[in-house]
């Protein structure tokens, strides 16, 4: 076993948030919930029908079988405390023929280890990693993935890692009703690993869930949306479902109709004046919703801790490189419901104004621990205040309402309408989530249901946000991370790994974007937003065999037994003696640690066996400007680089590159270079 793999899964289980190690009071445990139909997310049905495309889009067989990704989504929501999804996630195994025992064995505490197939192995310690939030990878986790599959499919797992992050916070956060059949079934079959149906028992019949998102229903759904995807044509409309699947799961009688006639960002059947852009609450709405007097008051000091903790500086084996590969929009399949979702988040005020909205957002991703997040979440805040401010110029005491945020019960400027809500985006950003039924009773205060459901919208789909960008580390754009390098640092924020090269950088922030779409939509171009977004083009999803894993990326593209074939060779993955095409043999490459899935390791533009041949790190993009001081050593000192596999070991300190120490005897390649500047370049990236 590769030593870095064996050291993550030495420290797989030991990634615990230290948020949740302070007691939630047993009675808020006990507190049972009540008319959950009422203020689920469900009811928005726009979001939800998003979140229902890109969760059973991602789940389907694809770079990985649906399978696998089943068995990993079963074992990240028994990480992540989700009973409902543990559930689901166990029916859909059973439904495509898994064993029993199988499905079974995935909860035992040792199961990563018991996995014979190394590259699976590697999927689900990534995923380990990130079944709880905030999550733990770093450089080396990249570079497992790496070691084992294509970019492409690395951005399938991780994507897959988010939704199911989602799916878990909204069971957390509101526990879901799980239906009669589920229950029945699953206390039948996973009694021996002590599941029961616990806080997704239903109150009443009127709350409980109609049916699971699953088997036949759930891929009568997913060949609705195939059917009316137009996959080669990105001018056309989003694909829809035709029938009411919303309904069929949940049996909420959840409208239809999902038209905002007076445009004030509440659909009409929530809005009680729909042609009224300036009100659309019922009067006397809010104490409808007021909870029994006898519910005592929300305990706060049981719940008041530091959550947001600075990035630690780790020592890595390896340097970030190439994350921009990452991006989760190159999956266009699931990226029919997460636009959905985004769009819905991002539209406007709503019966919550967008500026509140956001500030419940970053509170969320200071506790849930997306660096990139609060990056964003901030400068939204900031523009908001520079459209407040007369002059456009945000002073000291404007800013405290966005410093204010870090440590929300030290702050005098929220009302208790907004501290019940920030106390609950708080509290839902660990995952396992730190939420009762106490917080639904303190926002119930304060809140109509519409109100309700939108705070959860905000928190689930921070959650699929927070999941996705820890897991890429995604490189936040230039002129963000400038806002928050100047702004932060007085509230001990710090930019943890989201730095990076410019090839890896999201190109512009979400407000810099705009006037790029308005022009080619005047224009009368289509757009291709994905591509716009990330700043590189983005392979259509056109997949002419079927088998889920689209042309551009499919080895084998009128085969749908088959795709893996990395250097289009020919020569399928598993049988190809050199998987990149680079020259390096896969056993090479193992010895060097460089990825053999990439022949661009760092994606520095320079292939790994030249970077060998001139003596520069193929594992660091950075150090293509030492390329030339190796190279006039290496001339000074006579040797010979006819082949990367032959070149002589040399040790250069960066901190000291007059001290060469060469062996010219010494003919197993780059591997003490390579590790003394890992060991150098990256103790100086995590250094603050």
């Amino acid at each position: 076993m590769p030593k870095l793999i064996a050291k993550l899964l030495a420290s797989a289980c030991l990634s615990i948030s230290t948020a949740n190690a302070q007691d939630i009071p047993a009675a808020d445990e006990a507190m049972p919930y009540y008319d959950r139909h009422l203020i689920d997310i469900s009811n928005l049905r726009y979001f939800t029908e998003g979140s229902m495309i890109g969760d059973m889009m991602i789940h389907a067989n694809a770079m990985f079988d649906a399978e696998s990704k089943w068995k990993m989504t079963l074992y990240q929501m028994i990480q992540a405390g989700s009973g409902h999804h543990q559930a689901r996630s166990a029916f859909q195994l059973s439904h495509l023929g898994v064993p029993m025992e199988d499905i079974l064995a995935v909860w035992q505490p040792n199961y990563i280890e018991t996995i014979e197939d190394q590259r699976l192995k590697a999927a689900f310690t990534f995923v380990d990693q990130l079944s709880q939030l905030p999550g733990d990878v770093t450089a080396n986790s990249h570079a497992m993935l790496r070691r084992h599959f294509v970019d492409r499919q690395i951005a399938e797992l991780i994507e897959m890692i988010a939704f199911n992050a989602a799916n878990a916070a909204h069971d957390n956060i509101l526990p879901i009703p799980t239906d009669q059949a589920t229950v029945s079934w699953a206390n039948a079959n996973l009694y021996s690993v002590g599941w029961t149906v616990g806080k997704n028992v239903s109150a009443s019949a009127e709350e409980q869930r109609a049916a699971l998102f699953a088997g036949e229903l759930m891929e009568n759904a997913r060949q609705e949306i195939l059917k009316n995807w137009k996959r080669e044509d990105l001018s056309a409309p989003p694909a829809e479902f035709d029938s009411d699947w919303l309904n069929a799961v949940t049996g909420y009688n959840v409208s239809r109709v999902t038209m905002d006639s007076d445009q004030d960002g509440v659909e009409d059947p929530f809005d009680y004046y729909p042609i009224d852009h300036d009100r659309w609450a019922q009067p006397g709405i809010a104490d409808l919703n007021l909870p029994d007097e006898k519910t005592p008051a929300f305990d706060v000091s049981a719940y008041d801790f530091t959550y947001y903790r600075p990035p630690m500086s780790t020592d890595t084996e390896v340097a970030f490189s190439d994350r921009i590969n990452f991006d989760t929009q190159w999956m266009r399949q699931s990226g029919m419901g997460t636009s959905r979702i985004e769009d819905y988040f991002a539209a406007g005020d709503r019966a919550l104004p967008m500026k509140f909205l956001w500030q419940v957002f970053v509170t969320f991703q200071l506790s849930s621990g997306c660096t990139h997040c609060q990056v964003h979440g901030t400068r939204w805040l900031y523009e908001f205040l520079q459209d407040e401010a007369p002059d456009g110029i945000v002073d000291e005491a404007a800013l405290s309402s966005i410093y204010d945020l870090f440590d929300i019960e030290r702050s005098q400027q929220f009302s208790p309408a907004e501290m019940a809500a920030l106390r609950f985006a708080r509290d839902a950003g660990p995952l396992p989530a730190r939420t009762t039924a106490a917080h639904i009773e303190e926002l119930r205060r304060h809140y109509s249901n519409r109100e309700i459901q939108e705070l959860m919208m905000v928190i689930i789909s921070g959650a699929r946000l927070s999941a996705g960008q820890q897991g890429n580390v995604t490189v936040t754009d230039r002129t963000s991370m400038a806002w928050a390098l100047r702004a932060l640092p007085k509230v001990g924020w710090r930019p943890g790994d989201h730095l990076g090269l410019p090839q890896e950088q999201r190109r512009l922030f979400m407000s810099e974007i705009e006037p790029t779409v308005m022009a080619i939509l005047m224009s009368g171009d289509s757009l291709d937003f994905a591509s716009e977004w990330i700043g590189k083009p983005v392979p259509i999803a056109v997949d002419a065999d079927g088998d889920g894993v689209k042309d551009a990326f499919d080895g084998f593209p009128n085969d749908p037994t088959r795709w893996e074939d990395t250097d289009r060779d020919g020569i399928e993955d598993i049988a190809d003696a050199d998987i990149d095409g680079d020259g390096l043999s896969n056993e090479f490459e193992a010895q060097t640690m460089t990825f053999p899935y990439k022949a661009d390791s760092d994606g520095d533009g320079v292939i790994d066996p030249e970077e060998l041949r001139v003596g520069t790190d193929p594992l660091d993009p950075s150090s293509l400007q030492l390329g030339r001081h190796f190279q006039m050593i290496c001339k000074d000192l006579n040797l010979q680089m006819a082949s990367a596999e032959t070149v002589p070991t040399i040790s250069i300190p960066l901190d000291q590159i007059g001290a060469i120490t060469v062996d010219a005897a010494d003919n197993k390649g780059m591997g003490v270079l390579l590790h003394h500047l890992h060991e150098q370049t990256v103790r100086r990236r995590h250094s603050y």
